[in-house]
């Protein structure tokens, strides 16, 4: 009996052991925990299989890494790539509808900066999980990369991803110098609407070799036209493409260059105004390496014609300007003129 009884004791801490270990078995192994760009903290136990992006810019990240399959919800103004026309819209940027993200029962939220934060609050409030994804430059933008492949289980290809934008970013970059052309952005045009410091657009300018002539303010600043031409940038690069009317004109860089209260403006005169889609440039996403590569060929193109415009000089001799010259040839004339007279 005492051996029988040793033998049932022992059967049963092997089925102890057995059931304290598939339990453990059973516990989200693939568990991932992640601090967004609103400094919360989110853990999700399995890997989403359902996302709704609440911007343009974590739409394109989303495809990028491969995962516009799992997409289920995009805002009306996600529009790239074109595989998410045919998704299901939950709202604008600042209008989303609550009941329409929870309908198509998402697994993940990412929203932005642009998202209201009583949205993100109310959307929490359903139980659906929420990351908030706002970059301020590029090298947010990698990190969040990043963040969003580990949230999903694809951080091997993010890394790949950040890797490939850090590659051609780093082919065009450029330090400023004391030479350097300066450039302004211009976002609108009714009232004129600039980037300054703390954006995407500032970054990508200074890596470039560019120098931001609004960089002391602060973000995007609406500006009067007397700030503007006092700044009389080298360059002015404007938002364009079909994002900013619908006929797809290029419509602010139209106004600079056919609006008579711009003629003053060297970039003008020069005529050294360029459109980048608003998409490409606006939009913290992987096509940032696009943006990038676009400005530097445009700063390339204004620093080689301005070489080409300086006047040539003969090695030891002194470079006289047109103006000082005009004025001693019509002295010249002048006493001549009075010689012969007397």
């Amino acid at each position: 009996m005492k051996h029988g009884s040793r033998i049932s004791h022992e059967y049963r801490i092997a089925i102890l052991i057995i059931a304290l270990a598939l339990a453990l078995c059973a516990l989200p192994v693939s568990a991932i925990t992640v601090t967004d760009d609103a400094g919360t903290t989110i853990t999700l136990n399995t890997t989403p299989e359902r996302i709704v992006s609440l911007s343009p810019s974590n739409t394109e990240i989303l495809a990028a890494l491969g995962l516009i399959y799992k997409v289920v919800g995009v805002t009306d103004v996600c529009d790239y790539p074109p595989e998410v026309k045919n998704k299901t819209r939950v709202g604008g940027y600042s209008a989303i509808s609550i009941e329409k993200v929870a309908a198509v029962k998402p697994d993940l939220v990412i929203a932005s900066d642009k998202t209201p934060k009583e949205t993100v609050s109310r959307i929490k409030e359903t139980g659906l999980p929420v990351i908030v994804v706002a970059p301020k430059n590029v090298d947010h933008v990698l990190r969040d990369i990043g963040m969003i492949g580990r949230i999903t289980g694809t951080e091997t290809r993010a890394e790949d991803l950040a890797a490939t934008i850090t590659r051609r970013i780093a082919k065009v970059s450029a330090v400023p110098g004391s030479n350097s052309p300066t450039v302004a952005h211009v976002v609108y045009y009714k009232p004129l609407t600039v980037s300054g410091n703390a954006t995407m657009q500032n970054d990508i300018i200074s890596r470039t070799g560019g120098t931001n002539v609004f960089a002391g303010r602060n973000g995007w600043n609406t500006i009067s036209l007397e700030e503007f031409l006092l700044a009389n940038p080298d360059i002015i690069i404007v938002s364009g493409g079909g994002g900013m009317d619908s006929s797809g004109r290029d419509v602010i860089l139209d106004d600079f260059m056919t609006n008579p209260q711009y003629a003053s403006l060297s970039a003008v005169k020069n005529h050294h105004v360029y459109a980048i889609n608003a998409d490409i440039i606006s939009r913290p996403g992987p096509r940032i390496a696009d943006a990038a590569e676009e400005v530097s060929r445009i700063i390339s193109a204004v620093e080689e014609d301005s070489v080409e415009q300086q006047p040539r000089t003969v090695p030891g001799t002194t470079a006289k300007t047109p103006g000082l010259s005009a004025i001693i040839a019509v002295l010249g004339f002048i006493a001549v003129v009075i010689a012969i007279r007397k």
